[in-house]
């Protein structure tokens, strides 16, 4: 897989889990350690895409700020 790619399913993956996240927050009905370990799953997307991102474009910096 190349590094597009792999940023490409990672973004997904990460778009998947912020609708779940939403759904679960906007019914109010969650288990709130589910909740924490679905956040946490999302971060660590992040800052997988984050990495990956700067790796194969030094020249830019992201953060993980963006969009979480």
């Amino acid at each position: 897989m190349t590094w597009e790619r792999r940023i490409k399913h990672l973004e997904e993956a990460h778009h998947v889990l912020d609708k779940r996240i939403d759904g679960l927050e906007k019914t109010g009905v969650f288990d709130d350690v589910e909740l924490t370990d679905l956040k946490k799953q999302r971060l660590q997307l992040k800052t997988q895409i984050v990495k990956l991102k700067q790796d194969h474009n030094p020249s830019t910096h992201y953060t993980t700020e963006q969009n979480d």
